[in-house]
């Protein structure tokens, strides 16, 4: 008689209750396996390895990799965010290791953009490490600023409209043709946006002022006209020196915005 291998059974286990979740924490795992967390570790570690499964940067949920076992059978119920967060997780994962200071990806969001992967949560101090699903605001982000300055120029018209026609700071500045002219011409000709760090409320423990950057993340496209992301990195202000940030930081992420490019 042939026995099963309990290794392989508790393996399924795990994956039947990830299949039937969109994501799982670890002490999820456990209520619905019954399996220890030492085990579930091991048994995760080997499928994660295995390209079987997908543990986010920013809240260490477990879910089905969108490209099971990296043998090119990608899941047809993949979500495009998802895709793309499980995609960027090593490359800013390089980002924060190379600059030491956490880093993002974004996409649009109708009239905001929306941060979908982040470094955040295994960053040294204390910078709104719960970001996941924030909205930061186009003109005001250097996401937003990134993505804005460099997309293509029907999709910016359409934006600008759109924020015309709401209320509040960005409505105005929208309509403010001189300062927006301006603004994105700088962030083109420096290739980066930049964060305005007055405007945000998030602070370090020690009172500094956030700063970031951002670059666009082009499609691949004959023209490289679409800008289908952004990358980013924050830092206190006042811990980076200019000719850094445009020096070292921008070059970081440039690369790395390219290599996520390719990958998409």
């Amino acid at each position: 008689m042939v026995k099963s291998i309990d290794a392989v059974s508790r393996a399924m286990q795990v994956l039947d209750v990830l299949r039937d979740n969109p994501t799982v924490s670890l002490a999820k795992l456990h209520q619905e396996t019954e399996i220890s967390k030492a085990t579930l570790l091991r048994i995760l570690k080997t499928l994660q390895d295995s390209g079987w499964v997908f543990r986010s940067l920013n809240d260490a949920s477990y879910r089905l990799s969108f490209n099971i076992g990296n043998v090119g059978q990608q899941r047809t119920d993949a979500n495009p965010l998802e895709t793309l967060g499980e995609l960027a997780a090593p490359i800013i994962q390089q980002i924060e290791g190379k600059l030491r200071w956490p880093a993002d990806v974004a996409v649009r969001d109708g009239l905001s953009m929306l941060v979908v992967e982040s470094t955040r949560s295994q960053a040294g101090f204390v910078l709104n490490r719960d970001v996941m699903g924030i909205r930061p605001h186009f003109l005001f982000s250097g996401i937003g600023r990134a993505y804005l300055a460099f997309c293509p120029e029907a999709e910016r018209r359409e934006i600008i409209n759109a924020l015309k026609a709401g209320s509040g700071k960005e409505a105005k500045l929208a309509h403010d043709q001189v300062w927006l002219k301006n603004l994105l011409e700088q962030t083109r000709t420096q290739g980066f946006g930049v964060r305005e760090p007055a405007f945000y409320g998030v602070r370090t423990p020690a009172g500094a002022q956030i700063e970031a950057i951002a670059v666009p993340v082009f499609s691949q496209d004959q023209n490289r006209s679409s800008v289908v992301a952004t990358l980013s990195v924050a830092w206190p202000k006042g811990s980076v020196k200019e000719d850094e940030i445009s020096g070292a930081f921008y070059h970081c992420l440039r690369n790395a915005a390219d290599q996520l490019s390719e990958k998409l």
